[in-house]
């Protein structure tokens, strides 16, 4: 039964009398000049309350539990969200610390602890997980490592390790190269750094073929192999086909902007405010907050909504996307030191409501590529 502590504003001695005549039992009665303090049943309390002026001090019980959770529940989620932040931080890895001078050996241990899941800003392993990754990385590692030990101090992991005194050295590499022809062109320029020119410029050369060999001649005999080294860019022809229906679909944005704010734990996202379920937008992501003493991010995410329109367009807008998509699916296949020469169109036409265009373009490329002689078969300087 819940009960309550109450104050009862009355002078009246006969307040004692009443209390004793109505079976209405009390605790810790306190007698003032004009009040009385007691403890009393919840029920008996409702009862007083139609008879005299009460305030209440005081719920105990489970509804005494209830109110006073109601009244403190910010400070109580607030502590409880420091308990769990700092349950986070305590169980969260800041720093890892080889202790080596050796970089190859620091790169082996930071990439195979990445690969076992331990890497900054993630969760802490367990003693037992520790031992199976410290056996793992030393069985992966046999010919470099012959000791480790990760030791945890606070959010740290000091990884001490031995390095193998002779590793096992590498073999060079003395397998020698050529540069020949990923694809049919026609060249225009040749510079050599390394090796014996084969072609000559204006020489059509097609997929495959030998520019620039490791082979070094002298009277028509190999005195010398080497890595060949070099550019050769050529003339080549591409055609492109391109169709472009009279209808189109264009994103019409609305003036609505939607800020979404979460938490990014891991990679795991969990919304605070904003969230919208459409798959009509497009997001901007802008990174608020990003502290290494915190288990988590804070990002701002700009949401702008829009609509998907349907649009009628003449046969000479089809006809000039059609050759903007051309050029520009041969602009994304070239490298910063290759262009467009020129653009020939070969075929318009209208058919099923669609405008079909094919287009040749003749680019400059660099197209030489560069494989060991002995894969392609190459003996005396010439191709196969």
């Amino acid at each position: 039964m819940n009960k309550v502590k109450i104050i009862v504003y009355n002078e009246d001695y006969k307040f004692i009398k009443y209390l004793i005549n109505n079976n209405i039992y009390y605790y810790d009665l306190e007698c003032k000049e004009n009040n009385y303090t007691l403890i009393i049943k919840e029920n008996d309390y409702i009862k007083l309350s139609r008879r005299y002026k009460i305030k209440v001090i005081k719920y105990y019980g489970k509804k005494g539990i209830v109110l006073f959770f109601n009244f403190h529940k910010y400070m109580i989620i607030s502590f409880i969200m420091s308990l769990f932040i700092l349950y986070l931080l305590s169980n969260t890895i800041f720093e890892i610390n080889v202790n080596t001078d050796n970089e190859e050996v620091k790169s082996i241990i930071l990439t195979s602890l990445k690969n076992e899941g331990i890497y900054k800003y993630k969760k802490k392993k367990s003693f037992e997980e520790l031992n199976n990754i410290k056996k793992k990385i030393l069985s992966d590692n046999k010919d470099k490592l012959e000791w480790i030990e990760i030791i945890e101090e606070g959010v740290t992991y000091k990884v001490e390790v031995t390095p193998r005194v002779l590793f096992e050295q590498t073999k060079s590499n003395t397998k020698n190269s050529s540069i020949y022809a990923k694809k049919e062109g026609l060249i225009k320029k040749i510079v050599v750094y390394r090796g014996s020119k084969v072609k000559e410029i204006n020489d059509y050369v097609k997929k495959g073929e030998l520019l620039i060999s490791g082979n070094i001649l002298k009277d028509e005999k190999i005195v010398n192999k080497v890595n060949a080294n070099g550019i050769v860019y050529a003339e080549v022809w591409s055609l492109v086909k391109v169709s472009v229906p009279f209808i189109i679909e264009k994103k019409e944005f609305t003036n609505k902007v939607v800020n979404h704010y979460y938490l990014d734990i891991n990679g795991f996202k969990f919304t605070i405010s904003g969230k919208i379920n459409s798959n009509n937008t497009i997001n901007d992501n802008e990174l608020l907050i990003s502290k290494p003493y915190l288990p988590f991010d804070i990002y701002k995410e700009s949401i702008k909504i829009y609509k998907n329109k349907t649009y009628n367009i003449t046969q000479n807008e089809a006809y000039e996307i059609a050759l903007k998509t051309a050029k520009d699916k041969i602009q994304e296949k070239l490298k910063y030191d290759e262009y467009i020469l020129s653009k020939n169109v070969l075929k318009k036409e209208v058919k099923s409501s669609k405008m079909y265009v094919e287009v040749l373009f003749k680019t400059f490329e660099n197209i030489g590529y560069t494989s060991n002689i002995d894969i392609i078969g190459e003996t005396d300087g010439n191709s196969n």
